[in-house]
């Protein structure tokens, strides 16, 4: 039987240094029908349902839901597969799911699987407030829509 990393003697590993940190995750009602949900910490198939929740809680009560992933450390294709399935979803009920980009290593895997171009996004600077991210939404729904001429 193989052992673990644990199991090896005279080992100074302790068991916080081996299993990854949990994901920790919260929303708050930002007032005119807008939800901010924040994520930290690992988005991976043990977590993914855990945000899953989160996310449907504050779709239920905003038409907008950002999901600031600045904290979020490491996250694979489940973490990946959740947001845009909450994406599309937010789409199919009118409303929008917008992305506060995170780290490399998650701006990484959201670009390697395309999700990125399907995913509405904003960047902000680490320590900026969520404010920052509505005003810039804001500024962007007050575009004028471009169209063809022809």
């Amino acid at each position: 039987m193989p052992q673990s990393v644990l199991d090896f003697p005279g080992s100074a590993v302790r068991r916080s240094d081996v299993l990854p940190p949990v994901l920790v995750r919260s929303w708050r009602d930002c007032g005119s029908d807008v939800a901010w949900v924040q994520a930290a910490g690992e988005l991976d198939i043990g977590s993914v349902p855990a945000l899953e929740q989160t996310l449907r809680g504050a779709e239920l009560r905003a038409r907008l839901v950002v999901l600031d992933l600045r904290e979020v450390t490491f996250m694979d294709s489940c973490g990946v597969h959740l947001i845009v399935s909450a994406s599309i979803r937010a789409r199919r009920a009118g409303r929008r799911l917008v992305l506060v980009r995170g780290r490399s290593q998650v701006a990484r895997i959201l670009a390697l699987t395309g999700a990125s171009e399907d995913v509405e996004s904003v960047e902000l600077e680490p320590g900026e407030p969520a404010v920052q991210a509505l005003l810039q939404l804001a500024q962007l729904d007050q575009l004028p829509q471009q169209e063809d001429v022809a």
